[in-house]
């Protein structure tokens, strides 16, 4: 379930793919609010065309990501990678400021990175090389966890690898949990965007294992059965193994050896969501393309209708319609259809149901998921601290969907 959540900004993101070709940003405001990736700053940059240059380096990543420069009444969106320059000008009372995107991955980075998410021990004395969390996969095939929120009864929390954050859900509010909402974010789902009540300072606790400080949105989940999102966030730094077979999520700061049985996949990091690529056999015919790794889903595989009408897809036999929501709770229409085979490096996984959206929400890139209907047949090593994704195929292997 894709949930990514930035810092309240009140300028209205318009479209920018005339001011990309141009590149040139219009503004009226001497300052402009800059989208790291998933981060969004607001009125963070302030224009000065008596700079020869102005510079700014992102917070350091690997692959690629989108850098944005917001501005009152323009946006210009560059899709960057390491150690590239991308140069612009930001146009403000008729004065050029010579603007620089640098992602010399050796340069101080223009922004301090927020604090990093860690957990802590009930026992102060405790020390571990791995932690376990036992879940349980639902009938909706999301991983369950046992978890407290300030101090609450256990509630039913999931882990979701498609969200670099944590929500609540709203209904719980002052009944189930008790939350201070003291500002506002923009939630970004699957379905669209908006703004959302936030709560800043929260402690969440799994077992003997502590998180202080942890901000939760409040999100409107209708008809679900969790009352909590835990994001991948939750073990920054860290290596998870999501053992479906144990039904235990194994956190370790490390892993010295990645076991022989485990095969690596691509793996990209997108926006701040992992993903993983997949070949996918139609009619005789491939189609590759980068998938959402997302345990949040509960069904299989999702396209967007770009995916689908760039490869020539939107003409298979259609077999029924569903209709599917993110976190904002926008219902959208999918049609069903029966492909081959879907190929996950060596990995086959035949005879699958694929679901193809009627159309895209606005705004909302590279929209194509990979559920944990398909994600529970692997066991799955996730490198936090290089960004790669490592399965083994487990006792759901061949189970029917």
């Amino acid at each position: 379930m894709r949930s990514n959540l930035f810092v309240i900004i009140l300028a209205i993101l318009t479209s920018c793919k005339s001011n990309t070709k141009k590149f040139v940003l219009q503004t009226k405001s001497k300052t402009v609010s800059i989208k790291d990736g998933a981060i969004l700053y607001s009125d963070i940059w302030t224009i000065s065309p008596e700079v020869e240059l102005d510079e700014f380096v992102p917070q350091r990543f690997n692959g690629e990501k989108d850098v944005s420069f917001i501005s009152d009444i323009d946006t210009i969106t560059f899709t960057v990678k390491p150690n590239k320059i991308y140069d612009f000008s930001i146009i403000h009372n008729n004065k050029k400021a010579h603007t620089r995107i640098n992602t010399d991955t050796l340069k101080q980075v223009s922004i301090t990175p927020e604090k990093t998410i860690e957990y802590h021990y009930q026992d102060k004395n405790k020390q571990s090389l791995a932690d376990t969390i036992p879940f349980k996969i639902g009938k909706d095939n999301r991983i369950y966890i046992k978890a407290s929120i300030n101090n609450s009864q256990n509630l039913n929390v999931i882990f979701d690898t498609g969200a670099n954050a944590f929500a609540v859900k709203a209904s719980i509010l002052n009944k189930k949990v008790k939350m201070n909402m003291d500002s506002e974010v923009l939630n970004s789902g699957s379905d669209g965007a908006s703004m959302k009540q936030r709560s800043s300072k929260n402690t969440l606790q799994i077992k003997d294992l502590i998180w202080d400080d942890i901000p939760f949105t409040a999100i409107d989940y209708k008809d679900y059965e969790f009352d909590a999102v835990l994001g991948w966030v939750a073990f920054q730094n860290k290596v998870i193994e999501i053992n479906y077979d144990k039904q235990l999520i194994i956190v370790r700061k490390s892993l010295q050896k990645i076991p022989e049985e485990y095969q690596k996949i691509d793996t990209d990091w997108i926006r701040g969501l992992p993903y993983i690529k997949g070949v996918l056999e139609v009619n005789n015919k491939t189609y590759e393309g980068w998938l959402e790794y997302d345990s949040g889903y509960s069904g299989t595989l999702k396209l967007s209708q770009e995916f689908a009408s760039k490869n020539y897809l939107t003409n298979l036999k259609e077999i029924g319609i569903s209709k599917s929501s993110g976190s904002e709770g926008i219902l959208w229409k999918t049609k069903k259809h029966k492909f081959k085979q879907l190929n996950i490096g060596s990995f086959v996984i035949s005879n699958l149901t694929l679901f193809i959206s009627d159309k895209d929400p606005k705004g909302i890139l590279n929209n194509d998921i990979l559920g944990n209907n398909i994600l529970k047949r692997f066991n799955a090593i996730i490198d936090l601290n290089n960004f790669q994704i490592y399965l083994k195929p487990n006792r759901h292997y061949n189970s029917d969907f």
